[in-house]
């Protein structure tokens, strides 16, 4: 368009719905219509401008984490309360906050379902000492996140979010994928064999409780502190326990750590084994006469 042209009625409205077509700076609006920057400037002066974070991520969904209603968002609020961190900026529309997830590099596939989750186009950042990172810039999903305690410093006050109950094993999963750990071994003595979350007391008090209550266990795990009563943790270590919370987190997945899947598939074989010996012993000790 010539440079002193009047702009009509029609031309501001196509500006405008153009520039809330997506978001886009002013600069692709400038060159889409042939006008100064001045000029556009101008027409969207009463237009909200975009964040530069929405501008470089046009498709994220920011509704993630209003609702944990489904399996991946009570798997990834899980994983963020025990691996994940926020990152509160201040200082108007450009300062978005930072939602972001850290894992050794052997687990970067659960980055890349996060970054397909939540349809953001960063990529995951490497730190050259084994961890991979995957962050999203978002004022939103932070807010939204606060309302399930995940907030910034978040690491000795994360507690357990109360949820629907039908999505509350995808929860415990991704934080026992996050700050748990299963261990099974043979020794030359015995099985070293538990399964374990550690993290800050009340979360840690809060899965005890809920499992309990919850699943079939042969008594209340015990629970630990250490680093100075920072951190605890609970054990379940005998196999009827064990398979009873593995069975509860793993029930209906589609996402979770792989390599701590198959640690807890080889201990399925050998709690098979262990089963069959006990009722054989049973057996034999009903045979045996009075």
């Amino acid at each position: 368009m010539p440079i002193g042209k009047p702009i009509t009625d029609d031309v501001r409205r196509d500006v405008i719905d153009f520039y809330l077509s997506k978001p886009m700076t002013y600069k692709c609006v400038c060159e889409k219509f042939n006008l100064s920057e001045p000029t556009v400037l101008k027409i969207l002066k009463n237009t909200p401008k975009y964040a530069k974070a929405k501008i470089y991520n046009p498709d994220i969904n920011e509704s993630i984490f209003e609702e944990i209603n489904d399996e991946m968002s009570a798997y990834f609020l899980g994983l963020i309360i025990s691996d994940g961190n926020v990152f509160e900026y201040s200082g108007g529309i450009n300062r978005q906050d930072s939602v972001s997830i850290t894992l050794q590099e052997c687990d970067e596939y659960l980055l890349d379902e996060f970054r397909k989750w939540t349809k953001t186009s960063t990529n995951i950042g490497h730190d050259g000492r084994g961890s991979s990172m995957v962050a999203i810039r978002s004022n939103k999903v932070s807010e939204n996140l606060k309302k399930w305690g995940v907030v910034p410093r978040k690491s000795f006050i994360t507690y357990l979010p109360k949820i629907d109950d039908k999505y509350m094993s995808h929860l415990i999963r991704g934080i026992f994928d996050g700050d748990g750990s299963i261990r099974f071994e043979r020794t030359k003595r015995r099985y070293i064999k538990y399964m374990t979350i550690c993290g800050s007391e009340k979360l840690i008090y809060d899965v005890v409780d809920y499992i309990f209550n919850n699943l079939k266990l042969s008594f209340k795990p015990n629970i630990y502190s250490y680093k100075n009563r920072v951190l605890f943790e609970f054990k379940v270590s005998n196999y009827e326990d064990m398979k009873s919370f593995g069975d509860f987190i793993y029930k209906d997945s589609t996402i979770y750590l792989k390599r701590k899947k198959e640690k807890y598939d080889a201990f399925l074989k050998e709690y098979e084994n262990y089963k069959d010996n006990t009722e054989i012993s049973i057996e034999n000790k009903e045979s045996i006469p009075s």
